[in-house]
C-alpha cells in the first residue's frame, strides 16, 4: 500500500514537474533540418536558415554589420541611401553599388510581401515592427530584429548608473543577434569584434569613472532632419555613452523618441559641447547652420567652436559595429587630456583592416572623422 502510494505521488510529482516546465518554455523548440534557432530583440524565437544566401539588411545599419560579420556578399537587398550615399561603403565594399535598394524603409512603413518574395529572400532583418515582421513569419521568411541601442531604457537614474558589464552586454546585443542569425563564420568574428570592443569601453571606464561631476563636460546631442538643431533625442538614448567618455548629456525627458526643444532651452543649458547627428546631409551644415547662425552665436561651445557633427563611415559612426569607436571619439573631444595617447585616425585604420579587411589611408579615415557622406545625388556627379 505505501509503495502504491509513493509511486502514486512520484507520478504525481513528475506531472507537474513536466506541466511546469511546458508552462515555463520547457517545452523547447527544434528547429528543422538545415534550420537554427534565433532568438531577437523583440523575444522572437525563430527559425533561420542554417546559411541564408539572400539576406535583406532593412533597418538602418544592419548591411554595415553584415559587413563586419563576413556576410556582406551574402546581401541582395538593403535600404537604398546604403548603396550609394556612403563614400566609405563604396570604398570598402564596391560590390554594395550593384545591391538592389529600397527608397522609404523605416520603422513604421508598410511592407509589400511580394518584393520580399519575388526576390526569392531567405532572411531579413527588419525594425521592431510586430505588425510588419508579422508579414515575413506569414509566407515563411526568416525575419530576425536586432535591438540598435540602449535607447528602451527610460530611467535615467538606471541609465547612468548601470554597471559597465551591464552595458557591454545591451551593446553588443544587436551584433550578437545578427551574427547567430547569418550563422558560420559570423559567428567567429563576433567574437572577435566582442574583444576589440570591451577592450575599448574597458579603457573608456577605466580612465572616466572618477571623474567628479564638476570635471564633467556638457554635451548637448542634436538630432537634426536638415538645419533644425532644436529636435533632439530622449536624454537616455545615449546618456552613458556620453559619460563613459567623460561627459554629462543635456536633453529633453518628455516628448517622444525624437523630441523638440527651444531656443530659451538651449541657451539655459549652454552646453560645452554640441554634436550634430544631422543624418547624412552634407559636412558642412555644421559650420553653415550652427556656427554662423546668429540666433545661436552666443552659445558656449559656439564660441569655443564645440560643435561637431557625428562621423560617418560605411554607416553613422554611432550606430551598428562601431558605437564604441565612436564612444572613443567623444572622450577624445570632451576629456581631450585625458585620451591625448588616441589618436582616432589610427583607431579607424585598425578597425578597418580588422573588421573590413580594408587598409584606409590616413586621407580617408579623416574624411570618416568629418562626416563623410553624399547627398542625393552627389555620388554620381
Amino acid at each position: 500500500m505505501k509503495l502504491k502510494r509513493a509511486v502514486a505521488l512520484l507520478m504525481a510529482f513528475v506531472m507537474c514537474f513536466s506541466l511546469a516546465a511546458c508552462a515555463s518554455g520547457g517545452d523547447v523548440k527544434k528547429a528543422k533540418e538545415g534550420y537554427h534557432l534565433v532568438t531577437d530583440g523583440m523575444d522572437r524565437t525563430t527559425e533561420v536558415p542554417d546559411n541564408a544566401q539572400h539576406v535583406a539588411a532593412m533597418n538602418g545599419p544592419t548591411f554595415e554589420m553584415c559587413l563586419c560579420l563576413g556576410a556582406a556578399d551574402r546581401v541582395v537587398l538593403t535600404k537604398a541611401p546604403q548603396t550609394s550615399n556612403y563614400p566609405a561603403a563604396l570604398l570598402v565594399y564596391p560590390k554594395v553599388a550593384k545591391i538592389e535598394g529600397f527608397n522609404n524603409v523605416n520603422p513604421s512603413a508598410i511592407v509589400n510581401i511580394e518584393d520580399y518574395l519575388q526576390r526569392g529572400i531567405d532572411l531579413v532583418l527588419y525594425y521592431n515592427n510586430e505588425e510588419e515582421v508579422k508579414k515575413f513569419e506569414n509566407v515563411g521568411i526568416a525575419a530576425v530584429v536586432p535591438i540598435l541601442s540602449t535607447s528602451d531604457i527610460s530611467d535615467l537614474d538606471y541609465c547612468l548608473n548601470m554597471s559597465i558589464d551591464d552595458y557591454k552586454a545591451r551593446s553588443a546585443k544587436s551584433m550578437r543577434i545578427t551574427a547567430e542569425a547569418l550563422g558560420g563564420t559570423a559567428l567567429d568574428r563576433f567574437a572577435k569584434w566582442e574583444e576589440y570592443t570591451n577592450n575599448i569601453l574597458d579603457l573608456l571606464y577605466e580612465r572616466t569613472k572618477d571623474l567628479k561631476d564638476e570635471d564633467l563636460r556638457t554635451v548637448y546631442w542634436g538630432n537634426t532632419w536638415g538645419e533644425n538643431i532644436l529636435s533632439s533625442y530622449y536624454i537616455t538614448n545615449r546618456a552613458y555613452e556620453i559619460r563613459l567618455a567623460g561627459g554629462k548629456v543635456l536633453g529633453p525627458t518628455t516628448g517622444g523618441n525624437f523630441p523638440e526643444i527651444n531656443e530659451e532651452q538651449l541657451y539655459e543649458w549652454d552646453p560645452d559641447i554640441i554634436l550634430v547627428d544631422n543624418h547624412g546631409n552634407s559636412p558642412d551644415l555644421v559650420k553653415k547652420h550652427v556656427m554662423t547662425n546668429e540666433k545661436y552665436a552666443n552659445l558656449s561651445a559656439v564660441k569655443n567652436e564645440d560643435v561637431y557633427r557625428i562621423p560617418a563611415g560605411v554607416f553613422f559612426l554611432d550606430k551598428g559595429s562601431t558605437t564604441a569607436l565612436m564612444t572613443l571619439w567623444l572622450a577624445t573631444i570632451i576629456q581631450p587630456d585625458l585620451f591625448s595617447d588616441i589618436s582616432m585616425v589610427e583607431e579607424l585604420q585598425k578597425y578597418y583592416s580588422q573588421f573590413y579587411d580594408y587598409e584606409l589611408s590616413t586621407e580617408d579615415a579623416q574624411h570618416i572623422l568629418d562626416g563623410w557622406y553624399y547627398s542625393s545625388g552627389e555620388a554620381n556627379e
